[in-house]
């Protein structure tokens, strides 16, 4: 009898053992997946080339189990109005950063075009950066420029994550600022901070603090300060 008492101890030990190397092991693989960015972009932005394209370009810092990326394009910054062009592009999955580039030359006449990038992991998640915006003229046709809007003109997405795209207008050649704060006020990030020319920019909060380190879920302030302007825009993080 007292043997089996011992047996029986024994094997509920072993069995609380192996739950408790489990539990830690879920835990810790668990971490490391929230930790963890498929695609950590540090830019996204188009222009139109010396041979009258539209060159859109993107730089990842790193990239982990990425399928690749697919371009959309509208002439709204409705994206539900968007078509796809291009090819999809396929990923490198590197460590390193890596610059990309597509050159569009399918346009339909001037105008404002919209772009989005998406990047698509090997699960089949996807993360969308955008909209970038810009003015295209048709060689020979001398369109009016169309007139910049001061402020915080878009945010996309919003709520996000783990990044956003914060679209501002500058009306002058101006020192600008663009910060963002949390809901008590106190400073995250400092996006910009120096003297531009006028136009429009993106930029992209990737949800980190100045010490790189990922915020927590909630809500903040994004902040621009052009010249004696300011203007703010509330912006969701959703973890």
């Amino acid at each position: 009898m007292r043997h089996k008492l011992l047996v029986a101890a024994f094997l509920l030990l072993c069995a609380g053992s192996i739950f408790a190397l489990t539990g830690f092991g879920e835990s810790n693989t668990f971490g490391i997946t929230e930790e963890t960015l498929p695609v950590e972009m540090s830019y996204f932005g188009a222009v139109v080339s010396a041979q009258n394209y539209i060159n859109i370009t993107w730089v990842t810092q790193s990239e982990t189990n990425v399928s690749g990326f697919q371009i959309y394009r509208a002439q709204t910054d409705d994206m539900s109005n968007a078509v796809t062009v291009g090819p999809f592009i396929a990923a490198t999955n590197t460590s390193q950063l890596q610059n990309y580039q597509f050159i569009d030359k399918d346009l339909n006449g001037s105008g404002t075009y919209y772009y989005w990038l998406e990047s698509i992991d090997m699960d089949g998640i996807s993360m969308v950066n955008g909209p970038i915006q810009v003015y295209y003229v048709v060689d020979g046709v001398n369109n009016p420029a169309i007139p910049i809007i001061a402020g915080i003109s878009s945010i996309y997405p919003n709520p996000f994550n783990p990044s956003t795209t914060i679209k501002v207008g500058i009306t002058n050649d101006a020192e600008a600022k663009l910060k963002i704060y949390n809901a008590r006020g106190q400073l995250v990030r400092t996006l910009l901070q120096k003297t531009v020319s006028k136009g429009y920019y993106n930029l992209l909060w990737d949800g980190r603090n100045e010490t790189g380190q990922n915020c927590g879920s909630g809500i903040y302030f994004a902040v621009l300060q052009s010249g004696k302007e300011s203007f703010s825009r509330k912006l969701v993080l959703a973890k």
